[in-house]
């Protein structure tokens, strides 16, 4: 697929203050050195570089955990979607925006209020009361590779149309680990495939596919 934008927004909430930090990404900008979005707090900041393979890689805050998160995706979803959003893999929540400025305010407003009934019900007054001080060894995910790797494979397979799912949604397809590995699912109609992937050469053999059924 041939690139036709040359810039797009990104946004993601500060784990420190909640406020919605918003930037603008050009494309030959990006190619050139790295962009780095940093909330006017001071107390968080985002990264942005295309990596020596041209993929987008992006270190994100994290308003659920407090930490960055770190993810690659393609130049096409990167600058193509009008709406591109990254979770993070703990809390399984939306935590980065990618696209039009319009779809970013849209999503970042229903997102707000999910994170203002997450705090209610957690009974906190401050962002900082629902996170965890740090986090215990047992809640530690696999590589982070892998699930770099079975994140990229998906959203290009979603690109090019080459995931069949029963409710055919065509979009919005995420993944999660589970006890053999990671699991790609359909929020939407609740179809998944089970991936044999807790380590990196496993990924990568998973990368190879060109083509995903969900059952």
């Amino acid at each position: 697929m041939v690139i036709e934008n040359s810039s797009t927004n990104i946004a993601y909430r500060c784990p420190a203050c909640g406020t919605l930090t918003v930037g603008f990404v050009g494309r030959f900008a990006l190619s050139a050195d790295m962009v780095r979005l940093r909330c006017h707090c001071g107390k968080s900041a985002a990264d942005i570089k295309i990596g020596n393979d041209g993929k987008v890689r992006l270190s994100v805050p994290c308003i659920f955990c407090n930490q960055n998160h770190a993810y690659t995706v393609s130049q096409n979803i990167f600058f193509g979607r009008d709406l591109f959003l990254l979770n993070c893999p703990y809390s399984n929540m939306d935590i980065c925006f990618i696209g039009k400025m319009e779809k970013i305010e849209k999503e970042a407003e229903r997102t707000g209020a999910e994170l203002e009934r997450l705090m209610a019900d957690l009974g906190a007054e401050e962002i900082g009361d629902m996170q965890p001080q740090e986090l215990d060894p047992s809640d530690i995910l696999p590589d982070a590779q892998v699930y770099d790797i079975v994140r990229f494979t998906l959203r290009e397979l979603e690109e090019e149309g080459n995931i069949d799912c029963p409710c055919h949604a065509g979009s919005g397809y995420d993944i999660r680990y589970t006890d053999g590995g990671v699991q790609i699912f359909c929020p939407h109609c609740g179809a998944s495939h089970d991936i044999k992937a807790m380590t990196e050469s496993q990924a990568e053999d998973f990368a190879t596919v060109d083509r995903l059924t969900l059952k």
